[in-house]
């Protein structure tokens, strides 16, 4: 991995065994240092995030940038990431950039939602699914009112999670606002509370 070692150099880490160690405890780290000794342009998709990820990571950084970090990743790969960067959290400011709402709820503190180039939101998960209390409903129709943050095909018919402050239609069911619903309805302009 020699693209490792000159980045473990441009960030200060001159001797060769302690970038050696720095490179071998990041591989081990992101699950790559079974093929350290393939070329990179050979990896998947996903080997190619957790490598970035590993070059993030040389020299203990205090801010680390991550763009869809997940992106490509198999399940247990993305748990195995999820590990990695709370731990890193727990010593350097760690800002995730991604529309995977799993990423959101698995990886952040606070959350912003970004939309038309300026900040629309900044509170916690908790906070962002909390816009709709009480204002989230589902039903199979369309609804002639309200706002529809989501619809799904399940089992063979549409489903449709709607905003609104009284029930869309008789058959509707108020549900518990998630995460998405809040960050759908701060993407779509609504004015949630």
């Amino acid at each position: 991995m020699d693209l490792l070692d000159h980045l473990a150099v441009l960030k200060g880490i001159t001797a060769r065994a302690d970038r050696s160690a720095e490179i071998e405890r990041l591989l081990t780290l992101v699950n790559l240092w079974e093929v350290r000794s393939r070329a990179v342009a050979t990896f998947s998709g996903g080997m190619r995030q957790r490598f970035g990820v590993a070059q993030a990571l040389i020299g203990d950084p205090r801010l680390i940038i991550v763009d869809e970090p997940t992106a490509g990743l198999d399940p247990e790969e993305r748990n195995r990431l999820y590990d990695v960067l709370a731990e890193v959290a727990e010593d350097a400011v760690v800002i995730v950039s991604t529309h995977i709402i799993e990423d959101v709820a698995s990886l952040c503190d606070r959350v912003g939602v970004l939309a038309g180039g300026r900040v629309q939101f900044i509170g916690t998960p908790d906070d962002l699914s909390a816009l709709l209390l009480g204002r989230v409903w589902i039903s199979d129709q369309q609804p002639a009112a309200g706002l529809v943050l989501s619809s799904r095909l399940l089992s063979r018919r549409r489903q449709f999670r709607i905003m609104s402050d009284t029930p869309p239609d008789p058959r509707s069911t108020q549900i518990e606002p998630a995460i998405e619903d809040g960050y759908l309805a701060v993407l779509k302009g609504a004015r949630p509370c």
